[in-house]
């Protein structure tokens, strides 16, 4: 196919799943943000997607579900198989390890003229992962990563060369976040007291997000008489157990779980500081969704963060796991409205000048015509 072609490069995108969560979200940024343009778009989701993430995609972005059943299903290269025979793509783009090898099996039967694999934040490292992980991205045309931090350890821990991984980094819709009122926000929350400081965070309740450690720091500000709410929005399978240490530790008044938040630029605009408390990262969306929404940010330090985050600047980093360290962190910020509002400005800032989606739709459509001119003498699916 030539780049020049006047016919759009179809691209079929593979996900484990579509539902709530960072990747998710960003594939759905970037397909809704190629629509209508040189690139035409089909995500394969093998498991059933979720009603909320279907009604925010673009009408022209269609979605096919595979019945992948739970563990291992050898069905599912068939499945794959059979989806591209007959949506007939330019490229295959695959998203993390739920897709890597039967999207890398499937697409070389089905004379796939392109292989894209795209990383995203934790890697799988046990002994067979790493050799499959080896043996597939020396084989695809092209190994994608969302941040510098996130390529250098995916070339030390699979042993390929990072020459081979191009980073295209996350980008934030910086129109819907920012544009609501803080005093509207609050209220929405139920929060009428001013003087009262929103420490938020939001994500899936999984152990990777390791929610638990800002519970513990925010026992750690309640036992020094600091006047502040943590608001944790997201579901997931440690809910119970999150809503047992918050009542063990007797903060029901202090931390509240919010469930899962449909209106997340309501929940960032409410908030006076954001919270990453993650072990393992690639490019955290909600960092770059706080930063546009004028919030400070303290979080671990762990994958891309120090990419988006400058240390005094826009917000602080702690190691990771590091209870007492996040608990000083987000009292220094607390103590400090001033410094907090300083930092939100220059988060703002920064959003706007380096991290707009316009900037990484742009990088994933300049890999995409690329891949597509270097096959130009492949013989597509049509």
């Amino acid at each position: 196919m030539s780049p020049s072609s006047r016919r759009p490069i179809r691209v079929v995108h593979v996900i484990h799943h579509l539902q709530p969560g960072g990747m998710e979200y960003g594939l759905v940024k970037l397909v809704n943000g190629l629509a209508g343009g040189e690139v035409e778009s089909v995500i394969v989701s093998t498991t059933t997607p979720n009603p909320a993430m279907l009604a925010l995609l673009h009408p022209d972005v269609r979605v096919v579900t595979l019945a992948r059943r739970a563990g291992n299903d050898p069905t599912l290269v068939w499945q794959l198989f059979r989806a591209f025979r007959r949506e007939r793509p330019d490229v295959v783009h695959t998203h993390a390890w739920g897709t890597l090898v039967e999207g890398y099996v499937a697409a070389r039967l089905a004379r796939v003229p392109v292989l894209l694999h795209g990383e995203h934040g934790t890697l799988q490292t046990r002994p067979g992962q790493i050799r499959a992980q080896r043996f597939v991205w020396s084989r695809v045309d092209r190994v994608l990563s969302v941040s510098s931090r996130l390529a250098e350890r995916m070339a030390t821990t699979v042993g390929v060369p990072q020459d081979r991984i191009t980073v295209v980094r996350n980008g934030v819709d910086l129109e819907r976040f920012g544009a609501t009122s803080r005093r509207d926000a609050r209220h929405a929350l139920g929060v009428t007291e001013d003087a009262l400081v929103l420490i938020g965070h939001a994500g899936r309740l999984v152990e990777v997000k390791n929610q638990a450690l800002l519970v513990a720091a925010a026992a750690r500000l309640a036992a020094q008489g600091r006047r502040c709410r943590v608001l944790i929005a997201g579901e997931g399978p440690l809910r119970e157990a999150l809503q047992g240490q918050i009542d063990a530790l007797g903060l029901e008044s202090v931390v509240t779980l919010l469930g899962h938040r449909a209106d997340v630029e309501r929940f960032f605009a409410a908030l006076d500081v954001y919270v990453l408390c993650s072990t393992s990262e690639g490019m955290p969306n909600t960092i770059l969704e706080a930063m546009a929404a004028r919030v400070a940010v303290v979080a671990t330090r762990v994958g891309g963060v120090d990419e988006l985050v400058v240390e005094g600047e826009t917000g602080l980093m702690v190691p990771s796991s590091d209870e007492a360290g996040l608990a000083d962190a987000l009292r220094a910020l607390v103590d400090a409205p001033e410094r907090r509002q300083a930092m939100a400005e220059s988060g703002r800032r920064r959003a706007l000048e380096r991290f707009s989606v316009g900037a990484m739709v742009a990088g994933y459509a300049a890999v995409y015509r690329d891949v597509a001119g270097a096959r130009a003498g492949s013989t597509p699916l049509r």
